[in-house]
């Protein structure tokens, strides 16, 4: 999947989820669009990655038709979130930087040891460590910063302007603020899933505003070489004639051999320790060479390294198919010979929880899965009779009621027995712990219910489980999938 297929499908993400009352897209709409896909890919299959991103796509691109010609706002929206900046506007700046930089010193006087390209070298020289050597021991710094460099452009983006659809005249009124409010939770989404394109992108554009400043200095020096006469030389409070021949013709030695130049003898440079002075021609020479074979050359090779970085992994995106909003597009046809047993413990939930939970259990592993409502658990009973080992898969949702304290002497020994009797399955079954909230929220606090919830959740991980709260009337769709996907148990790389 290429860049422009994963930015629009995130687009139609961000449109669905900022029209939760279905205002704007209406529900027929989405579901001809459902269906239209499941026509141009009749042999969906969720557990195939590229079959689930092929009718994703496929959905995409229907309701992305309709949207397109009813809100034409949408397309110029569109076009004005997709941030992406184009090389040359840092190329010429940091270009037009480098010549207004005086590479000589503001003298007429060029101090060998004290040349303002030695920074700039040196400084080079510890940005190409950091990149070959952290790496090399399972660091790499530079990835958090340039992460952090994102998230900064984009709280920019937001600041001035909020972004760049602000800017833009949209035409028409209908549905604007629906179809800003969804760029903007666009730009989230894309910041969250495109990292390593975007910092590949970073890169690309530091590497090459590197090498265009590096040779703004050296032209600079060349230009102010011809209207001014400078005049080379050194000093040294610590360093003799001997040892400064040593570092300069360390430094300066390559490139001399390039220029088949003869590197000036001890004797000379001697000569010109201050007051001594000679021409600076040959010395500007060999400074504008070093410079350019070690800063503009490695520069552009790690430009082009992070190009085809970010091109490859632009055109190798990856939907998170385990999120809510895919999980519930593909959960009409996720869920074949699952069995969902639902069992309240010690209470009875109130029809409001069990509708609402159900529908949330078969978003989560697919509407043809089978529902079990399991009459509830009579309090300090452990053994469960109708949990038995099958080779059919059964994912066990334990619902406890929060207005109970709980008790690791019952219900930590039921979480035991029930972790027991998964793991001597074949591998297939899960366990999901449901805190209903409902019960308790008629009697208790906002404090008082986050302090039961914690106690509850304190004696869950002794067993390692985590606990999904849940309430009929306040929890989304989204929030409970989000949170039950990574409290089924055992994980995914535990499963056996």
């Amino acid at each position: 999947m290429n860049s422009t297929q994963f930015s629009k499908i995130l687009f139609i993400q961000a449109l669905e989820q900022s029209d939760p009352q279905t205002q704007y897209i209406p529900s027929s709409t989405r579901q001809r669009a459902t269906q239209h896909a499941k026509s141009i890919a009749p042999q969906l299959q969720p557990s195939f990655p590229e079959s689930s991103i092929q009718f994703i796509n496929h959905r995409a691109e229907s309701l992305w038709n309709f949207l397109s010609s009813t809100y034409p706002m949408i397309t110029e929206s569109f076009r004005g979130a997709q941030v992406n900046i184009p090389s040359l506007m840092v190329m010429i700046p940091a270009f037009a930087a480098g010549l207004l930089i005086n590479g000589l010193g503001t003298s007429q006087q060029v101090n060998l040891l004290n040349f303002p390209l030695l920074l700039l070298l040196l400084w080079n020289i510890g940005i190409y460590a950091l990149t070959f050597l952290l790496p090399l021991l399972g660091k790499d710094p530079t990835g958090p910063l340039l992460r952090s460099m994102s998230t900064g452009l984009a709280k920019l983006l937001y600041i001035f302007g909020k972004g760049p659809w602000q800017q833009i005249a949209l035409p028409g009124s209908t549905g604007r603020e629906w179809v800003l409010r969804s760029a903007e939770r666009f730009m989230n989404l894309w910041w969250s899933q495109g990292h390593p394109v975007i910092i590949s992108r970073v890169r690309h554009l530091l590497h090459m505003g590197a090498a265009c400043l590096a040779l703004g200095i050296i032209l600079s020096m060349y230009v102010r070489g011809l209207v001014f006469d400078y005049q080379a030389t050194w000093e040294s409070t610590f360093l003799s004639a001997g040892q400064v021949h040593t570092v300069l013709h360390g430094l300066l030695g390559p490139a001399a051999w390039l220029l088949s130049f003869p590197f000036p003898p001890v004797e000379d440079l001697a000569q010109l320790q201050d007051p001594g002075q000679g021409s600076a021609a040959p010395w500007i020479h060999l400074w504008a060479l070093t410079a350019f074979v070690g800063i503009v050359v490695p520069r552009i090779i790690l430009a082009c390294l992070s190009a085809r970085s970010a091109h490859k992994a632009a055109d190798s995106f990856t939907l998170p198919l385990d999120e809510p909003y895919y999980l519930q597009l593909l959960s009409t046809e996720r869920g074949q010979g699952i069995q969902i047993d639902i069992m309240p413990y010690s209470y009875e939930p109130s029809p409001a929880a069990l509708d609402c939970l159900g529908q949330c259990l078969l978003n989560l592993l697919g509407n043809q899965a089978t529902l079990h409502w399991r009459d509830p658990l009579p309090y300090g009973q452990e053994r469960i009779p109708w949990l038995k080992a099958t080779s059919s898969p059964q994912t066990v949702v334990l619902v406890c009621n929060l207005a109970q304290t709980p008790e690791a002497e019952v219900h930590g020994e039921l979480f035991r027995a029930l972790q027991a009797s998964i793991e001597s399955s074949n591998g297939q079954h899960h366990l999901l712990l449901v805190l209903d909230q409902e019960p308790y929220r008629h009697m208790a606090d906002q404090a008082q219910i986050r302090g039961r919830q914690q106690t509850w959740q304190r004696l869950a991980n002794e067993y390692h489980l985590q606990i999904v709260p849940f309430n009929a009337k306040d929890t989304s769709p989204d929030q409970f999938l989000q949170k039950a996907q990574a409290a089924l148990w055992p994980p995914k790389g535990e499963m056996t």
